[in-house]
């Protein structure tokens, strides 16, 4: 019951964490920029892909081989690529049920947070664990991301850190939780 409670406190410091990050420091919008002559750009990507909302990739790699991929280096030599999040028309900006699902989904990083600093024992070594699954979930997407789909160094360093801070402020919170219910539980009533 104490991990749980531990991973309730550290999922709700990530989410207060994240808040701040992207509401009121400029590490949201670090590396991105506005589309030149976007209505233009958008007015064309609505006629093309309409309200069919997904993750484009162009160009595409149009199946398997050494000739499909000598056919992509071929179209990449000649125009542009990229990596397009396109929503449809009427997409909301902000929905209460996103920012629902966020918090969820911290609060379920910072359950396994707790679950795996709680094996470690002492408080240096409950904020080194914290600090390492900070690392990695940093590392993990935002410099593959980088790597393959050429996102701004920028983006990804201040995305890095972000999820990187996520983890170690929630380790710190899910710490101290533990060792002040263990500290509780020694106490004699």
């Amino acid at each position: 019951m104490r991990i749980l409670l531990a991973g309730l406190v550290g999922g709700v410091v990530m989410y207060i964490w994240a808040t701040i990050a992207h509401v009121a420091t400029p590490l949201a919008s670090a590396g991105l920029k506005q589309l030149p002559s976007e209505a233009a750009t958008v007015a064309v990507l609505h006629a093309s892909l309409g309200d069919q909302p997904g993750l484009y990739i162009f160009p595409y790699l149009e199946g398997s081989g050494s000739k499909a991929m000598a056919d992509l280096q071929a179209k990449r030599q000649l125009g542009p690529s990229g990596l397009l999040a396109y929503q449809a028309p009427g997409a909301p900006a902000l929905m209460p049920r996103q920012l629902v699902v966020e918090l969820l989904l911290e609060i379920g990083e910072s359950l396994l947070l707790a679950v795996a600093i709680s094996a470690a024992a002492g408080v240096p070594r409950r904020l080194g664990v914290a600090a390492a699954i900070g690392v990695i979930a940093a590392v993990s997407t935002n410099f593959s991301y980088w790597n393959w789909y050429g996102f701004s160094w920028d983006y990804t360093l201040a995305n890095a850190f972000t999820e990187l801070m996520k983890y170690v402020l929630a380790g710190v919170a899910i710490t101290g939780f533990l060792a002040w219910r263990d500290g509780r539980a020694r106490i004699p009533a």
